[in-house]
């Protein structure tokens, strides 16, 4: 007899961090589902620790090779689950005991919807398992029901991870997520893809717990770069061709806040932040006067990156020059 949900870990290397995640799966209130774990050739014994559990619900999906983080991800995509709904959850974050009952319920009532993401915390080691209280019989939603939507919302900083999502299963037909192209935003393209297709929700309630910490998965230098470029043209792209004033003004503050938080994603100083923003001016990304979009978080961005830099005088003269157009 299938499961009605599926849930599929991607992992390597974390045996630590997937028994704590494997722990949060198995203690949903929500008990109808199957998962798989799948392993991206890793050096520990992942097969042999998942047998100890003896739940035939799990599955093991080994690997004679890395495909990386996101060639396993599209394993995924490929996989003929049977389950009505899929979730995809990284292994070094927990979930609410209530997410899966909570989302397959929406789900349910909203035949149409075809993912429903939702909230999370930050977390750190010690607080993985704390999960913050919200209201459970009364969990607010937001629905996005034509192309634009999600992709408007999304632009203006929803909180919305990628492992928060729970799919219908024919949503996968969207295609794979473009590692090679998007580097590290492929997650949030392969989201917004799949919200052209039809509606999706969010649901305003904190369902995991999203660890911080040293190993998660990073990528820089100029394939951050690229991809952050990508990324923006594709935004651009997910907006009606002919953009009106409020659009045209959230794709400006969006683009520089987002550039301002890749360079200091990228953390290489502030001439080289300044090189990458003069590249994204030249390929008109964005204008310098559109600095006067900043937001907090870009704020803190732009200050973490002058602060870095040993010559803020001159550093700071030649930004002024730079963007004197």
């Amino acid at each position: 007899m299938k499961n009605k949900v599926a849930v599929a870990i991607p992992t390597y290397n974390r045996l630590a961090y997937l028994k704590e995640c494997i722990e949060s799966i198995l203690n949903q209130m929500f008990q109808d589902f199957s998962l798989f774990v799948f392993d991206n050739a890793s050096d520990e014994p992942v097969e042999q620790e998942l047998q100890k559990y003896q739940d035939e619900r799990l599955h093991f999906i080994g690997s004679t090779q890395n495909t990386g983080p996101v060639g396993n991800i599209n394993r995924i995509l490929e996989y003929p689950f049977d389950s009505e709904y899929v979730a995809i959850f990284h292994d070094d974050d927990a979930m609410h005991p209530k997410k899966l009952e909570l989302q397959s319920s929406f789900l349910d009532a909203h035949q149409d919807v075809l993912f429903v993401a939702s909230d999370f915390n930050e977390v750190s080691d010690k607080t993985i398992h704390a999960f913050a209280g919200f209201d459970e019989n009364n969990v607010k939603s937001a629905m996005y029901k034509n192309p634009y939507e999600f992709v408007r919302a999304e632009m203006s900083w929803l909180r919305c991870a990628f492992g928060s999502v729970m799919y219908r299963k024919n949503a996968f037909l969207a295609g794979r997520m473009q590692a090679d192209k998007f580097s590290e935003f492929a997650d949030l393209v392969f989201l917004m893809g799949i919200s052209k297709k039809g509606p999706c929700a969010f649901l305003k309630a904190p369902l995991m717990n999203y660890r911080i910490h040293p190993g998660q998965n990073r990528v820089l230098g100029q394939e951050y770069e690229q991809g952050a470029m990508e990324m923006l043209s594709f935004c651009r792209e997910s907006l009606p061709a002919a953009l009106d004033k409020k659009d045209e003004m959230l794709l400006r503050r969006y683009s520089v806040n987002f550039l301002l938080r890749a360079c200091a994603h990228i953390n290489k100083g502030f001439f080289y932040s300044l090189r990458f923003l003069q590249k994204c001016h030249q390929q008109q990304f964005i204008r310098y006067r559109d600095f006067r979009y900043i937001d907090a978080h870009g704020l803190v961005s732009a200050v973490s990156i002058v602060l870095k830099s040993k010559k803020i005088i001159s550093a700071a003269r030649w930004a002024r020059s730079l963007f004197r157009l």
